[in-house]
């Protein structure tokens, strides 16, 4: 019977809560601060006219664009660009001549070329839109738009532009004259947006 006793008392011991032996616990914290929404881009480069006034032509160049999304905010973004017209200065009669060839006379497409890091975007699904057959202004230009909950990491696309060589240029003596030799010069402006 003192067996059987002993063996209960031990058996009720074993059957008290933990909890009353529970150590202090205390919450612990991290906090994850975005690093922001960076855009770098390859310098498109047109290719060399020789001048054939008999024929349409073209001039082509590509550029690569990498977009990083480090907020941590699944805010979506977008990258437009802006551009100045195609500019050459010329001496006509002791005065200084702008010759331009207009920023519309660009068209480009945007093509999604992969995820360095992070999720995929799923275009074909609509989880944002690229830029197709888009005129190139002074006003911006979207390239790129990703709907929010997407574009986190680090992503490439590749830009492909088309001059279209116009056969009479302007002024700004406000003569119209056939296409002169020179450098042409524009400026791209290219800008990251929150949001679509």
């Amino acid at each position: 019977m003192k067996k059987v006793l002993v063996g209960l008392v031990m058996l009720l011991a074993l059957t008290v809560p933990m909890s009353a032996y529970a150590a202090d616990t205390d919450e612990s914290e991290v906090v994850v601060t975005g690093a922001g929404l960076q855009i770098t881009q390859t310098k498109p480069v047109f290719k060399d006219i020789t001048l054939d006034l008999k024929q349409n032509q073209t001039s082509a160049a590509d550029s690569n664009l990498y977009v990083l999304d480090a907020r941590g905010t699944a805010a979506g973004w977008g990258v437009v660009l802006r551009a100045t017209d195609f500019k050459l200065t010329k001496m006509v009669s002791g005065q200084a001549i702008d010759f331009v060839i207009p920023a519309s006379s660009v068209s480009f497409s945007t093509q999604y070329k992969n995820a360095i890091a992070g999720t995929p975007i799923d275009f074909a699904a609509a989880k944002g839109e690229l830029a197709n057959h888009q005129v190139l202004s002074s006003g911006d230009s979207r390239i790129v738009g990703v709907i929010p909950s997407e574009g986190a990491g680090t992503h490439q696309f590749g830009i492909a532009y088309t001059l279209n060589v116009p056969k009479l240029i302007s002024g700004s003596n406000g003569q119209n004259v056939g296409l002169l030799q020179g450098t042409y010069t524009s400026t791209f402006t290219y800008t990251a947006t929150a949001g679509i």
